[in-house]
């Protein structure tokens, strides 16, 4: 018998009502009723554990039990242990220490006192429709719950509540309403949205049978006094970054749960706190960072996060960057390879198959081993986790790098890995024939990994619209990428029943390219279509010396093992099909998924870096799409992470946040700097770059006409000569004539080499 079960048996056996919670969470399995379904009966209780045998194990406190639990909570400036003090001596009795530094304390009555959040700072009473969770359950944070020594329940008996633990009133802290409450009047205070944004991500979600209608009349009251916001403000923040967070969220397409939901933000209004309206307003710590002010460098080298700060040449570095002003690439080389270093190293099953790859290739090309690694993962957990916002694993990632670097070993490997663990059929096609292809595809496999090497033909040929079925393609995948959540409804054909529709498609890209042809395969225009705000860009410019003495190693059994557990996992059984279903032979069940949370550090570092990312797009407008694709897609990236570090209780935690931010910070800047100065409307643009780029490459010394014939055998004279005519009027080459002949010879600079020359 598991150790949960044999607990949970017990505790029923003294007539505690006792119902599942997930393994290692404080929350109920999705789909089921929190404290209403506890029970005492030993066949419902061995059915839950023999399903779900880590399950923790809830507690519903209240009158069926007589047994009502008064929470003492240890949290930053908040000591419950202090604030109990002000009652004396209190009766011993049954007792549990709790893994974040607190305690239950564990009263019987038959006259229940009232249930309190913040009855006092750091205390809360619970009772009727209420629960705590009961040893050996685990922590989230990973510690388990334990009865304090000699206080167990069969040990001690549980004492009387004692009265002065008894709130005096229905009311909480609030003063006594007015006859009719003024509207606070509305503040035009720079930044409040965001403000009240990161005030939410902060707090508690209201999660059923722990006090949610309390706790969401609480995010309420914040909203219409702390920031002083008018109600229709304080609403849509509610609904659209409060209630997702909610266990279960309130069903806004619902009407009773719609009119429930809204009516808090009108109680909300009568109110009167005991404090003055715009205290929050007040309060810095809601201050949303100015990141024009922030350097680049000390961002991408982990300073916000960890401590590291950048010398002085790095910062100088950045404020040129930010500043929009030219940056070489070298510069940006030096800027980033700290923060390179840290990311090509990830945490688990994602860090192993990545360590994997690169010690067995040729050419080591870390950068193309993470992308690649990323996108398997993600077909891998596809359709079998996502988080409280919904999102997805399903993501397309970009291989970049120089001709003969090294681009396809990380895709041979994936393929050895997925024949080693039977998962081949996650693989989709080498090549695409078409969009219906890829439609048929994912039809046939819901979750599927297309790795396509020379991705850049495949762009260049769409650009050139030479063939509708490829030009097609990416309308798909953009299509594809959106409705991973959902349902995808494909063409509409003539012929009956020929229509594919798709639940929740999880379709995942690996493409490899050289730098020239990814950018001759994509235009301005693509910029700001969608389309590359869903690509991850992962380019690499070096390559790698050959190491002579490898040797072809078989796939480590340890990853065979977790590949397989993954994709043999069956979240919850389909549902029994009826038999209308059956006949007419559209059944399709809709999978579930594991919710994997995000604590509130983490919330909190997306919140940042989104707010980041909206400064970002406003500096360098051309990149505005992008980043405003960055959150969603550190999100996906943050649920590959977490699934990848656990197998049984996988939850986005902060470090996983920030290693997922920073990563797409990375990405985003890089292709800024690197990638989109080369993306070009027309041949002719693109001839120019190549001109500018030849003459760079001769760096301050500067090149003579007939070093930039030799590099453009492509250009005829003519053409050539215009090109550099309208380059030198432009200021983008600058010349100087360094011998008099019959024909003049003349020496060509970039326009920051030439500055670098004349200091």
């Amino acid at each position: 018998m598991g150790q949960f079960l044999e607990a949970a048996l017990y505790y029923a056996s003294i007539g505690w009502k006792v119902f599942p919670l997930m393994p290692g969470q404080k929350i109920p399995f999705p789909g089921t009723h929190g404290c209403k379904d506890a029970t005492t009966d030993e066949a419902a209780i061995r059915g839950w554990w023999r399903k779900f045998p880590d399950a923790n194990i809830g507690f519903a406190c209240g009158s069926d039990t007589g047994i009502f639990v008064v929470d003492i909570d240890v949290k930053g400036d908040i000591d419950g242990f202090r604030s109990l003090r002000e009652f004396g001596q209190l009766p011993e009795t049954i007792q549990q220490d709790t893994p974040s530094g607190g305690a239950h304390l564990f009263f019987s009555t038959s006259n229940p006192p009232l249930n309190r959040n913040s009855f006092r700072p750091g205390i809360d009473i619970r009772g009727n429709g209420y629960y705590v969770v009961l040893p050996p359950s685990v922590h989230p944070n990973g510690k388990s719950y334990v009865w304090k020594s000699g206080y167990s329940p069969w040990e001690f008996k549980a004492e009387i509540y004692p009265d002065s633990l008894r709130p005096r009133s229905q009311q909480w802290s609030f003063k006594a309403p007015a006859l009719v409450k003024p509207v606070p009047s509305v503040v035009n205070h720079p930044d409040i949205l965001e403000r009240a944004s990161l005030y939410l991500s902060q707090c508690d979600p209201a999660i059923q049978g722990q006090g949610g209608h309390d706790k969401l009349l609480w995010a309420a009251v914040a909203l219409v006094h702390g920031f002083m916001l008018p109600e229709s403000q304080a609403m849509q923040l509610l609904i659209t970054e409060y209630n997702p967070r909610c266990v279960p969220p309130w069903n806004m397409g619902v009407p009773a749960d719609s009119k429930d939901f809204r009516r808090k933000v009108s109680e909300a209004q009568k109110l009167t706190p005991d404090k003055k309206d715009g205290w929050l307003l007040e309060d810095e710590s809601y201050a949303p960072v100015d990141f024009s002010r922030i350097n680049v460098a000390a961002i991408l080298s982990g300073h916000m996060s960890n401590g590291v700060h950048a010398n002085a040449e790095l910062q100088q570095r950045a404020e040129l960057l930010l500043a929009q002003e030219p940056i070489s690439l070298s510069d940006q080389q030096i800027i980033s390879d700290q923060e390179y270093d840290f990311l090509i190293k990830p945490s688990g099953m994602l860090g192993e198959i990545c360590s994997w790859i690169n010690s067995t290739g040729f050419r080591e090309q870390p950068f193309l081993a993470l992308a690649c690694s990323l996108a398997f993962l993600g077909a891998l957990f596809g359709r079998k986790v996502k988080d409280a916002f919904g999102s997805r694993t399903n993501i397309y990632c970009m291989g970049v790098a120089p001709s003969s670097a090294g681009k396809n070993h990380a895709m041979s490997q994936i393929r050895r890995l997925c024949a080693g663990s039977a998962a081949t059929e996650l693989l989709g096609g080498d090549d695409i024939a078409s969009d219906s292809a890829i439609e048929e595809r994912i039809a046939q496999k819901p979750s599927t990994l297309f790795m396509w090497d020379e991705i850049g033909h495949l762009l260049a040929h769409i650009k050139s619209g030479i063939s509708v079925h490829h030009a097609q393609v990416v309308s798909l995948l953009m299509k594809l990428y959106s409705a991973a959540g959902n349902i995808y409804l494909g063409k509409e054909y003539a012929e009956k029943n020929k229509q594919r529709v798709i639940t929740q498609p999880c379709c995942c890209v690996y493409g490899t390219s050289t730098t020239e042809r990814f950018t001759q395969g994509i235009s301005p225009s693509e910029l700001q279509d969608g389309w590359l705000g869903r690509c991850l860009v992962f380019q690499s410019t070096d390559v790698a010396a050959k190491k002579r003495g490898r040797h072809e190693s078989p796939v480590p059994d340890h990853l065979i093992e977790l590949v397989k557990r993954w994709k043999e996992r069956i979240i919850a059984p389909p549902p029994i099909p009826s038999l209308t279903a059956i006949v007419g032979g559209n059944y399709e069940p809709i999978p579930e998924q594991l919710v994997v949370p995000t604590d509130q550090h983490a919330e909190r570092v997306f919140i940042r870096f989104d707010m980041e990312a909206e400064k970002q797009g406003k500096l360098n407008p051309k990149m505005a799409c992008l980043w405003a694709k960055g959150e969603e897609n550190a999100r996906r990236i943050a649920l590959i992470c977490a699934a990848s570090e656990s197998f049984e209780n996988p939850t986005i935690t902060e470090s996983i946040a920030d290693y997922s931010c920073r990563l797409m910070r990375y990405l985003l800047v890089d292709f800024c700097v690197r990638i989109v100065p080369e993306v070009v409307s027309c041949p002719l643009e693109a001839n120019k770059r190549k001109v500018i780029a030849v003459v760079r490459s001769f760096g301050a010394s500067g090149c003579i006409r007939s070093d930039i014939t030799k590099a453009t055998p492509n250009l005829n004279q003519k053409l050539r000569k215009e090109i550099i005519e309208d380059l030198t009027e432009s200021g983008e080459l600058a010349y100087r004539q360094i011998a008099e002949k019959s024909a003049p010879i003349f020496k060509y600079w970039t326009a920051e080499n030439y500055l670098k020359l004349m200091k």
